[in-house]
């Protein structure tokens, strides 16, 4: 029996369906650290499934890549399991999808058993279990399985964590699927399975097909909760849920009164109906009636325009693999190590192409399907090919440090090679990542040049991206310019991070923004012979704790790339990018990776506080839907590169879209002051929030996160003009 009740101002409605399932006992509790999903009877609960990845080569993963498949028709505990399934080509030896678990606290030293129920596909399969930190391995528990149920174990002791925390991971098998249950970390020796919480309880969203609980406006949204009780009598269990958006309102909020069966599951809907376009995250409580916890999850999910394909030149890209997610969220560019030397010439004269390797093709298939063009960057030395010459050390002294410099003559052979196969889909490439991590200027200048060289003699109409340099004042830059680097180069790039732990994006290089760079630069060029060089951003991001507060992530080795919280990590994307666009930046990457289809071996990236604009499970963070917005309202337009003065910290950016223009406006102090835009008479412009959606006339109110002002049938300087008559009044 269920008994829906809707309070306070929810505009939400609900729709409870039982689904009850009969489970076996699990007798005594035993101190279980898994807290959630470790008997996969609450969906994918508590838990992903990535696939590793280096920055030489990509994976793909099975057919559910970040989940594995949970099934129903097997089980050693209640009645699912989750099957590892490992599907050619959707991995290779090496790059395996594993299913990891949230952080769990742990004490350095103490001793730990973990256990799981496992059977193979057949007899002597292997299965490996990992309990490590973010940093390093503690060992690993390899066990052989038959094709029954049965119960492994491993004890193992906990090794030096930097944070007090760690995760269990368990690679998918690579010779067949195999099915995991009953997953149980606990301090000491063995004791009997049984889930971490009496009550558990699941939480997801309905949208399958497109990416995981991104909807676009018009699709009706329901969150999917699942309870599962391990108790030996039936209780009454209410869900209380509410939904907060980007902006910390509370749209939607309700009661939920459900009879949880013993041993048993219940499931129930949760039908929000058509949300406006923004960023959500829900949170669903599990409590008796008298208002104990037994549970709660949050799920993020975000609400944005369909998107069609588009022909005109953008300005924005990611980094990653390429896939339908990009597409609909107006990323036009990917910026990828596909074609690094040691991936393409393994061997001196041998050449691996990826279309010769089917995970790989793949790759370059969804550059042409989603209409995705890519900057490859020429990268990497092959063992083969260090000389004896050392670098001449760079600001990273784990790179510099005994770092040897790669034979010209085959540094030459591999781009002439790399270029003269891509030339008719690759057209823009970039020369090293970070150059000045492990090398000098004088060092640097001999592999641009020739890289330019070799790749003009292979296409004549290609263009030349020089890496990462672009810091203000710097021996490496000035020491460039003077011995002629120009000359070797078609468009000029920078990684734009500054330090986000200096404060807002306007002053992330100590007391200025990327505006005074590009203005540094352009003297720079003018004074070099090339005023109008054109100049991207090619690498930029922050690292962000969870929106979750179940996430209990280590904080990242860069601290001065952190943001405290994934609403500062969109707001500060946003600005970042229009700054630099608005200052005649022509294209922006920025760091989000999106392991959907790829995960990462590279734990300082993936699973300490990561750069990416996705969360843990797969859903999208603020950061996502908001750049889904600043792509559909700036792709293709052409900066005025003049500011309108609105006043102090005020940023007024107006950009030409064809024959429409559209301006960005923005409070960039720290003093939360809000200000009321009037703007002046005459016919219609629209303006929308940071997250697309309309902003009504009479209350404009600017504060930190951007307006979008657009006017339909206005030059840029129209518009300006009609902007700087605009009155701002201080109301906060």
């Amino acid at each position: 029996m269920h008994r829906p009740r809707t309070t306070g101002c929810a505009v939400a409605w609900a729709l409870l369906v039982l689904v009850l399932t009969a489970v076996s006992s699990s007798g005594v509790w035993p101190a279980n650290l898994i807290l959630d999903g470790s008997s996969f009877e609450t969906g994918h609960d508590g838990f992903s499934c990535l696939l590793s990845y280096s920055w030489t080569k990509h994976g793909l993963a099975a057919s559910e890549p970040r989940r594995g498949i949970i099934d129903a028709s097997t089980a050693a505990h209640g009645s699912h399991s989750l099957k590892l399934q490992h599907e050619p080509p959707y991995g290779r030896k090496g790059f395996t999808p594993w299913c990891t678990f949230r952080w769990i606290p742990v004490t350095e030293g103490a001793k730990y058993t973990v256990s799981l129920y496992a059977k193979g596909s057949h007899e002597g399969q292997a299965l490996t279990v990992s309990v490590s930190d973010a940093w390093q391995d503690w060992g690993w528990s390899n066990f052989r399985l038959t094709t029954e149920w049965q119960r492994y174990s491993h004890e193992i002791t906990a090794g030096k964590t930097e944070a007090g925390y760690a995760w269990v991971l368990v690679p998918f098998p690579e010779d067949g699927p195999a099915w995991i249950d009953g997953l149980q970390l606990e301090e000491g020796g063995l004791t009997g399975y049984a889930p971490g919480r009496s009550v558990d309880l699941g939480l997801g969203a309905n949208y399958r097909g497109r990416y995981e609980n991104l909807f676009h406006v018009g699709d009706e949204v329901v969150l999917d909760a699942t309870l599962y009780s391990d108790l030996t009598e039936q209780r009454d269990v209410v869900l209380q849920y509410s939904v907060e958006d980007y902006f910390g309102r509370t749209p939607y909020e309700a009661r939920l009164e459900v009879d949880a069966p013993s041993k048993a599951a219940a499931a129930a809907q949760i039908r929000l109906g058509d949300v406006p376009r923004g960023s959500y995250k829900a949170t669903v409580k599990a409590l008796s009636p008298t208002g104990e916890l037994f549970d709660f999850e949050e799920l993020a999910f975000g609400v944005i325009a369909a998107r069609t394909a588009s022909n005109v030149e953008s300005q924005f890209g990611m980094h990653g693999f390429p896939y339908s997610l990009l597409e609909e969220c107006g990323v036009r560019w990917i910026r990828t190590y596909l074609l690094a030397w040691p991936a393409v010439e393994p061997e001196r004269g041998k050449f691996s192409w990826p279309e010769e390797r089917e995970e790989d093709r793949l790759f370059l298939d969804n550059l042409q399907r989603y209409g995705i063009s890519a900057l490859p960057v020429l990268q990497g030395t092959p063992d083969w090919a260090r000389t004896e010459t050392p670098a001449h050390g760079g600001w990273a002294k784990d790179q510099s440090e005994g770092a040897k410099l790669p034979d010209l003559d085959a540094w030459r052979t591999y781009v002439f090679e790399v270029v003269s196969r891509y030339k008719d889909r690759f057209h823009c490439w970039e020369v090293m990542n970070e150059p000045t991590a492990w090398m000098n200027s004088e060092d640097y200048l001999p592999f641009l040049k020739t890289a330019y060289e070799a790749a003009h003699q292979a296409d004549p109409g290609c263009r030349i991206v020089a890496g990462d340099t672009a810091w203000k004042n710097t021996p490496f830059l000035q020491e460039m310019l003077d011995r002629g680097a120009l000359d070797y180069i078609d468009v000029f790039s920078g990684h734009f991070y500054g330090v986000a732990q200096s404060g807002p994006p306007e002053v992330k290089y100590g007391t200025e923004g990327a505006d005074a760079i590009v203005s540094f630069l352009r003297q720079a060029f003018a004074e070099h012979g090339k005023p109008d060089l054109e100049i991207w951003n090619t690498e930029e991001g922050t690292y962000v704790p969870s929106w979750y507060s179940k996430e209990l992530m280590p904080k990242s080795r860069e601290p001065w790339h952190r943001v405290p919280d994934v609403r500062r990590q969109a707001r500060d994307m946003v600005r970042s990018h229009l700054v630099e666009l608005g200052s005649g930046i022509r294209k922006v990457f920025w760091f989000h990776e999106l392991y959907s289809e790829q995960g990462s071996d590279a734990r300082w990236i993936i699973r300490p506080e990561g750069m990416y604009a996705i969360e843990y499970d797969g859903a999208p963070r603020p950061a996502l839907v908001a750049y889904s917005v600043m792509t559909e309202k700036l792709e293709g337009a052409q900066p005025r590169e003049r500011e309108v003065p609105l006043g102090e910290k005020l940023h007024c950016y107006v950009f030409a879209r064809g024959a429409d223009s559209v301006a960005a406006v923005w409070y960039w102090g720290e003093d939360g002051k809000q200000f009321r835009l009037s703007l002046p008479a005459g016919p219609g412009l629209s303006v929308s929030d940071m997250m697309g959606n309309p902003v009504p006339a009479p209350d404009l109110r600017v504060t930190g996160d951007p307006l979008y002002i657009e006017g339909p049938g206005l030059s840029a300087d129209a518009l300006a003009a009609r902007l700087s008559n605009a009155q701002m009044e201080v109301i906060g």
